[in-house]
This record gives C-alpha cells, sequence and structure tokens, in this order.
C-alpha cells in the first residue's frame, strides 16, 4: 500500500516537473518531427510490402488448397 503512495506520488511529481519543463517540450517536439518525417519517408515502402503481402497469402492459399485436393485430405 506504501509503495503504492509512493509510486503514485512520484510519478505525479515526475509529470508535472515534465509538463513545467521548456526543455521537455522542446525534446517532444523534435521528436515528433522526426517520428513524423520517418513515418512519411516509410509509408511508400509499407504499402508496398502490404501488397506483396497480400499477393503471398493468396498464392500460398491457391498452393495449399491445389495440394489438398491432389491428396483428397482431408479424407473421410
Amino acid at each position: 500500500m506504501i509503495s503504492r503512495l509512493i509510486h503514485y506520488w512520484s510519478t505525479k511529481f515526475i509529470t508535472e516537473k515534465l509538463l513545467e519543463s521548456p526543455a521537455f517540450h522542446r525534446f517532444a517536439t523534435r521528436t515528433h518531427l522526426h517520428i513524423s518525417k520517418i513515418t512519411e519517408k516509410a509509408s511508400p515502402y509499407i504499402d508496398e510490402s502490404a501488397k506483396r503481402t497480400e499477393i503471398f497469402v493468396k498464392t500460398f492459399k491457391e498452393n495449399l488448397k491445389r495440394e489438398a485436393e491432389k491428396t483428397n485430405w482431408p479424407k473421410v
């Protein structure tokens, strides 16, 4: 119980101090801009990977179905 109180108050204190800090706000802004740029640059690669994955899954299912039909699996 005491440890929870200590944890709560320490977290609250740290959060309040970070919110008051201009340096933390600059850090958060720079980090946000950096992540936004990376996400923007990666977007075409993510889209291409999603398309390739979709094609792979479709082809894999077709091959699996074809092989199952060849062997009459599952046998009833």
